[in-house]
């Protein structure tokens, strides 16, 4: 079997440190995203399968039977009403008005640039 990764034993606690961050990450934007793929969903034309785009949903707020309404097919149906009742709860609101302060506040325009500098740009002049 091939190995994608291999990690030295002096490194492993690094790598796992390193992974974890990630996941942490990524669990938390697919729970951003999920929240705004619900409103999509509540929102498709049954009859022309449109629907609106990420940016009208990601300031609609639901109630839980609509959150209920535009389940996602890759969630379980055990889950999906706990994750409605949590977009519903008052700390989640809270925590999302502040998010969106701090954006707002902002001056830079291009907060997520994404990815590094390129090598011109950080490389030293000798």
């Amino acid at each position: 079997m091939q190995r994608l990764f291999e990690v030295s034993i002096d490194d492993q606690a690094e790598a796992d440190r390193v992974l974890e961050k990630y996941l942490k990450k990524r669990v938390k934007d697919l729970l951003y995203q999920s929240r705004v793929d619900c409103v999509k969903e509540y929102y498709r034309d049954p009859n022309t399968l449109e629907t609106i785009d990420d940016a009208h949903a990601r300031p609609i707020q639901l109630q839980y039977e609509q959150y209920l309404a535009g389940r996602l097919k890759w969630c379980s149906d055990e889950v999906w009403p706990r994750l409605c009742a949590y977009w519903c709860t008052d700390d989640f609101k809270l925590k999302r008005a502040r998010a969106q302060e701090c954006r707002f506040k902002s001056q830079d325009i291009a907060q997520n640039r994404g990815g590094s500098r390129p090598f011109t740009e950080t490389q030293v002049l000798v």
